[in-house]
């Protein structure tokens, strides 16, 4: 008896950058996630966040697994339920907290969109108190902005992605590949917000890094941050820029998650290429050889 089934929704994108999240229906009556199927016929990248998925995640594992404590302890089992029937209700409610949770995140995401881009604040009130500790650190923290939900691709590698935000922050001084996080609100003794900086978040950064700096040299200085906003309370972000001299180890570790990538999913998006130059970043630590990849 299967009651959660595993994701299998994958975002993929043209060499361009360009989303192709959804490709048509055959029958003509719409479109239809995109599939590992389809990605092979087009040539497609996989995502940076696609790629890397083949790595465990102890941290959302533990997020979930609340989640069905949380879900048990709020759902009792009716008298006379079958054992199979409540486990699928419990599954249900799961789910949709999982649901919620995302579409919160999505929303805050798009409400700082929209402040990049034009300086307006969401509308409704519930996103609005969320947003706010952002909007009070964006205009406190960000110089110039550069891009908003940038499209990056890396031709050499075959990955692509969007980019929440690349701007010049006033702690760095320099361009830096921002990545904006929702986390639930946890606090210290001393009350301020304490998140949890997972393992994967600089490379997923890293990776974006390259990406732009195979097409445009001047990114090859930029710094890489993640901001993390509270979820269920306002709560100011807190920022973390990351070294960038570890900048070279964490691109060989993505690499690595791509060559297992390509390995389970039997997909090699291009041919391996030694990495462009201008794509090495700042630092003088050579990046792994491709032989084997």
């Amino acid at each position: 008896m299967l009651l959660v089934r595993p994701d299998s929704g994958s975002h993929w994108y043209l060499p361009s950058g360009t989303a192709m999240h959804e490709v048509a229906r055959a029958d003509g009556k719409g479109t239809r996630p995109t599939t590992l199927r389809d990605a092979r016929r087009l040539g497609l990248y996989p995502s940076v966040t696609n790629v890397l998925s083949v790595l465990a995640r102890p941290g959302l594992d533990a997020w979930r697994q609340e989640q069905e404590i949380l879900a048990v302890l709020s759902f009792p089992r009716r008298n006379g339920e079958r054992p199979d029937d409540f486990a699928r209700r419990v599954a249900a409610e799961m789910n949709r907290r999982e649901r919620d949770a995302a579409d919160l995140g999505s929303a805050i995401h798009r409400a700082i969109e929209l402040y990049a881009r034009s300086g307006a604040v969401p509308a409704h009130p519930d996103v609005a108190r969320l947003f706010e500790p952002a909007r009070e650190w964006f205009d406190a923290e960000v110089g110039d902005v550069h891009a908003v939900e940038a499209a990056v691709a890396h031709a050499g590698w075959g990955f692509a992605g969007r980019v929440d935000l690349i701007a010049t922050l006033r702690s760095t001084g320099r361009p830096t590949v921002i990545d904006f996080k929702t986390q639930k609100t946890r606090t210290s003794r001393a009350g301020r917000f304490t998140p949890i900086f997972h393992d994967i978040w600089p490379l997923q950064l890293e990776a974006y890094r390259q990406a732009l700096a195979s097409r445009e040299p001047a990114y090859s200085c930029a710094e890489t941050a993640s901001v993390v906003i509270g979820s269920t309370e306002p709560v100011p972000v807190i920022e973390h820029v990351w070294d960038p001299l570890d900048a070279p180890s964490r691109f060989r570790a993505f690499l690595a998650a791509r060559q297992l990538w390509v390995f389970t999913r039997g997909y090699c998006p291009v041919a391996d290429a030694p990495l462009p130059a201008a794509a090495t970043g700042r630092r003088p630590n050579p990046l792994p050889s491709t032989d084997g990849f």
